[in-house]
């Protein structure tokens, strides 16, 4: 199953406020408006390769000290508090480090630097990425492993699709957790 990005709802100011009130509908559209004022910061000023329809926390902590080095594809999510680092002062390293399309990275987590997270990927929440993670899986841990695999996710690493549990044969099917 492919995904295919549709865009965002089309609803309207009035339509919204009508839905969801007039303090909701304002302070959503003013968030909406400085991760936008962000983001543009970031790829005009720092010069970082990241999609416009990717959504990058107000808390998380991207590296600027190779700021060039950092790469995020359409759909994925950057949770708050989670560090994505481009460089390794003790290796004098530069290196870039790229998260795929319509990933999660969860809150609190670091992906270290020169990691390539692959598409329809998850990193789980307070996750310390050392190596590279492949399409369609979950990690999680210290350092992280791949719990689960084969998965599908949408906008923002939202999963749709909950694949196996890692080490489990293609023909065994899924636990319900």
């Amino acid at each position: 199953m492919a995904f295919r990005y549709t865009g965002k709802t089309k609803d309207t100011f009035l339509e919204a406020m009508r839905e969801y009130g007039l303090l909701a509908t304002c302070r959503t559209r003013l968030r909406d408006v400085f991760l936008l004022v962000r983001r543009l910061y970031l790829v005009k000023v720092w010069k970082m390769d990241i999609h416009p329809f990717s959504l990058v926390s107000l808390k998380a902590v991207l590296d600027r000290t190779y700021p060039q080095g950092i790469h995020i594809g359409e759909g994925s999510a950057v949770n708050f508090d989670a560090v994505i680092l481009t460089h390794d002062m003790a290796a004098s390293k530069h290196l870039h480090t790229r998260i795929g399309r319509y990933c999660g990275i969860g809150a609190r987590s670091i992906v270290m630097p020169g990691v390539t997270i692959g598409d329809h990927a998850i990193v789980a929440a307070g996750a310390i990425v050392t190596k590279d993670v492949p399409s369609r899986s979950i990690v999680a841990g210290n350092p992280a492993r791949v719990i689960r695999t084969g998965i599908m996710t949408t906008n923002f690493g939202r999963m749709t699709e909950r694949g196996t549990p890692a080490g489990a044969s293609a023909d065994t099917p899924a636990a319900d957790d």
